[in-house]
């Protein structure tokens, strides 16, 4: 008789007996095990987004590279097909969705945090201009405020949907009720949310802090090329320079060189790694830049890791990903824009991804929530990652309660053990003088 594995948590666990089996493209199995996989998810996964199920879909591509389905599938067959080159689009065509017009939906949640960053310069050009009237005497300091249609206090979209209501922005709901009162802390987490996933950046916090970080970057690839040459999307993600370089697969035109690559043109998102190990934690990441620089700027960087999700699957592949395109832009905007320094220096951005580095120490100790994972509802708590952060933040700089217990990420790792490790970090650190104690600044924010 053959023997299962121990259920833990109730949740199913696969016999020893199954059998794993590799395909290369998708089938009638691909097809029915998307849509069962799909309504189990939207069953049981309860999202505090107002884009659930463009958000769930973003789960599939790893669970069809790993054979990972529902269990209403698993439980009835005694061999699993996975799927190591599956693309997002072969996930919208099981689904019998219009690549295209999923393309477009993605697409505009980038745009809108886009334009977004865009307003908030804008008011604060139009700030800046009423406060130079006024210290000149030409402006009656009582007549100081902007065009109120012009305000970036509250992080939604420009366009009203359907129901006449804004969305916010990446479908955050959490950044319904957060109002912006710094807009320059906003754009430091954003340009900080630009930085923490390049392999420029990680190279330089690893020569500084002498520890090692996985890197890799985002790149338009040629499945068919790869295909023939023997690759899936799954190897690339996983193999390094000693494997294959980059300018191989650039030579053999696996791998665009182009700035901008049109996915009609046979290419996909793809990410190429260049060097193994532990990644960055975006949870700890979030905490830094709240801890470092205030709420507001965590969200600014929460919203450059929304973009990260969305740029998965556009219409337009833009090299390196439109979050570090968009995020590292702000310096640059800021600096042509005000004629001075970004008040954001390059030791503020290599202690966010050192803080926030995942080692073969915390590794089980440091979560990394995906978009999904972000604003997925804890059933016991009723609160999901993004909350639980906010109120620990807030309990360690000005007391009060901290979250309840909860496990976080997929890694499922419990916030307590988490903000005692990252504490821990940032304690170091604090001793050193090289982070600020544990005060909300002047006027603190509110959220």
């Amino acid at each position: 008789m053959s023997r299962k594995r121990k259920k833990k948590n109730n949740d199913y666990q696969e016999p020893r007996f199954k059998s794993f089996i590799a395909k290369d493209k998708p089938d009638d199995f691909f097809k029915r095990a998307i849509n069962l996989t799909t309504e189990e998810l939207i069953k049981n996964v309860d999202l505090a987004s107002t884009k659930k199920e463009l958000l769930l879909m973003q789960s599939l591509q790893g669970r069809a590279m790993q054979g990972a389905w529902a269990y209403s599938l698993r439980k009835n067959t005694d061999t699993i097909y996975y799927y190591p080159n599956t693309t997002n689009e072969d996930i919208f065509q099981a689904l019998d969705l219009h690549v295209g017009a999923v393309h477009k939906d993605r697409q505009k949640i980038i745009t809108d945090i886009s334009t977004y960053i865009k307003k908030v310069f804008t008011y604060m050009k139009e700030t800046r201009k009423l406060e130079d009237k006024v210290l000149n005497g030409i402006t009656d300091p009582g007549k100081l405020f902007c065009d109120p249609k012009k305000h970036c206090a509250k992080m939604v979209t420009n366009q009203r949907g359907i129901n006449g209501e804004r969305d916010p922005l990446g479908g955050i709901k959490f950044l319904e009720y957060t109002l912006i009162n710094k807009p320059l802390d906003f754009l430091i987490g954003a340009y900080i949310g630009g930085c923490i996933d390049s392999a420029e950046w990680r190279a330089r916090t690893e020569d500084k802090y002498k520890i090692k970080l996985h890197q890799g970057v985002c790149m338009p690839v040629h499945v068919e090329r790869a295909r023939k040459k023997g690759y899936t999307l799954s190897d690339l993600a996983n193999m390094d320079a000693k494997s294959v370089s980059l300018e191989q697969l650039e030579n053999e035109n696996i791998v665009s060189k182009a700035y901008k690559t049109l996915y009609s043109s046979g290419y996909v998102s793809g990410f190429i790694q260049l060097q193994k190990g532990y990644g960055v934690s975006d949870d700890a990441a979030f905490i830094s830049t709240a801890l470092l620089f205030g709420l507001e700027a965590a969200c600014g960087l929460l919203l450059i890791d929304a973009i990260d999700t969305w740029d998965k699957s556009t219409a337009m592949i833009i090299r390196d990903g439109q979050d570090e395109v968009i995020g590292q832009g702000v310096k640059k905007t800021y600096e042509d824009t005000f004629k001075e320094p970004f008040p954001c220096t390059e030791d503020d951005v290599m202690k966010v991804i050192y803080l926030s580095a995942i080692n073969s120490e915390n590794h089980r100790r440091f979560p990394s929530s995906s978009q999904r994972r972000f604003v997925q509802i804890d059933k016991t708590t009723g609160l999901h990652a993004i909350e639980s952060h906010v109120l620990w933040i807030k309990s360690v700089k000005e007391g009060g309660f901290a979250p309840p217990a909860m496990d976080i990420a997929f890694k499922q790792v419990p916030n307590t053990r988490f903000y005692s490790a990252f504490k821990q970090r940032y304690d170091v650190l604090l001793e050193q003088g090289e982070v600020p104690p544990y005060v909300l600044p002047p006027n603190g924010n509110e959220t």
